[in-house]
Parts: structure tokens; C-alpha cells; sequence
């Protein structure tokens, strides 16, 4: 029996280590997001709560990975060249 095409299958275990890969690179572009955002604190509160709580649940893990997905797209925009 395979796998569906396009389908990626992960362990529980794959998809905390992967979490914890997404907070770590997340957090080398913080400090861009929040020298033009400072007041919003959601990708800060979206890395710190991958790695303080391991990822959970895998649930948890895609939204906080979303959301955090969500601004970093938007700080990207936000963010231009003088």
C-alpha cells in the first residue's frame, strides 16, 4: 500500500523537530520584523511558543507555523530598501 502522490507523511516526532527547525530559522529574521513592527509581539510569541512547549500537538504546530508563516509573508512586504 503506498502513499498518495503529492501527500508528504511525517511522524509526530518528524513534525517536532521540524517545529522546532521553523522557530530557530524564524527567529534569524526577528529582529528585521520587529525593527519595523515593534509593537507586534505574534511572531515573537509564535517562536517562543513552538520551543516552550516542543509542539504538543501537531494541530498546534500547523497553526502556529501558519501564523507565523502569515507575518513573516507580511513583514517581508512591509520591509523595502531606502
Amino acid at each position: 500500500m503506498g502513499r498518495e502522490a503529492g501527500r508528504l507523511t511525517l511522524s509526530e516526532d518528524d513534525r517536532r523537530v521540524l517545529a522546532v527547525w521553523a522557530a530557530d530559522c524564524a527567529d534569524r529574521t526577528l529582529a528585521l520584523f520587529e525593527a519595523q513592527a515593534s509593537g507586534d509581539t505574534r511572531p515573537r510569541d509564535a517562536i517562543d511558543g513552538l520551543r516552550a512547549s516542543r509542539v504538543a500537538s501537531c494541530a498546534s504546530a500547523r497553526l502556529a507555523l501558519y501564523r507565523l508563516g502569515r507575518t513573516q509573508r507580511l513583514a517581508r512586504s512591509a520591509i523595502r530598501p531606502p
